[in-house]
């Protein structure tokens, strides 16, 4: 009885999921805006062969960065149970689908466990933080250096007061990002770190938390080289839809601000389909 209720419910949420981001998307984006404006401006960068041409490796580029979480999400989560790739993929299209609704993709790794059928859904969840922790410090990483080659363009570096400032910000940006890492790679002495503030069901919690304990240096770093490569992909594809709208903006330029405008993501609580205010 308890199964099929479980089952019923799980079909329950799966369908609400997809109401729920059909209706998000036409409220957000097609009721707030003209959709005749919407079609002229298609039809107007459709009839240029070059914006085809980039759209297409755009699209191409997508479907890269989706499989490259659903490597990394799959490598995460087979220390808990064997999952094939497409399970992996649609996990990740869920994961997508429910952040639209939550601040700061929150949803991403809330969502992404339902797939499983034998793990706990809390420890896939503490699973899948790991691979989100090694996200933000790419993304970090990237957003401080492209900070500070923007620096110099923004304020003139012609006195001492601003000199210090700027070598300030860059010994802050090393530390801050050396303890980032050292977080990262000893991820699992949290639980010993979190076990006096848990009073109670400690036992369970600490339990659950043996998760961050399952991954060596070598896991560790082949989930930050993933996090890497797929912020290379969507970075580029961010540059891509800059030059499908025409924008003149040089490569190096574009790498820079870009890395900026994924840092304030990172920051600033927004859900996903208000991120598209917060990159104008």
């Amino acid at each position: 009885m308890k199964t099929k209720v479980g089952k019923f419910a799980n079909l329950g949420l799966k369908t609400a999921i997809v109401v729920f981001t059909f209706a998000f998307v036409y409220k957000q984006i097609l009721e707030r805006h003209d959709l005749e404006q919407w079609l002229h401006l298609w039809k107007g960068m459709m009839a240029q062969p070059i914006t085809q041409l980039l759209l297409a490796f755009n699209l191409l580029l997508l479907a890269t960065n989706i499989l490259i979480e659903s490597l990394k999400w799959q490598f995460l989560i087979g220390k808990l149970e064997h999952i094939k790739l497409h399970q992996a993929i649609v996990a990740v299209f869920t994961g997508l689908s429910v952040s639209m609704f939550l601040p700061n993709r929150v949803g991403d790794y809330l969502s992404r466990v339902f797939v499983l059928k034998k793990a706990s859904h809390l420890k896939g969840i503490l699973a899948t933080l790991i691979g989100s922790l090694a996200q933000i410090i790419i993304t970090f990483l990237a957003g401080i250096i492209g900070f500070l080659a923007v620096f110099p363009t923004l304020y003139s570096l012609n006195s001492l007061n601003m000199w210090l400032l700027f070598w300030g910000l860059v010994v802050a940006a090393i530390l801050f990002s050396t303890m980032l890492l050292l977080m990262y790679f000893n991820v699992g002495l949290l639980k010993w770190i979190v076990s006096p503030l848990l009073k109670k069901r400690k036992e369970k919690l600490l339990e659950y938390m043996e998760v961050f304990s399952w991954y060596s240096p070598t896991d560790l770093v082949k989930v930050l080289l993933y996090s890497l490569l797929r912020y290379g992909v969507y970075s580029s594809q961010f540059y891509l839809m800059l030059r499908i709208f025409d924008l003149n903006i040089s490569y190096p330029e574009a790498i820079a601000l870009i890395a900026i405008v994924y840092l304030m993501i990172t920051i600033i609580p927004t859900i996903a389909i208000a991120e598209l205010g917060v990159r104008g």
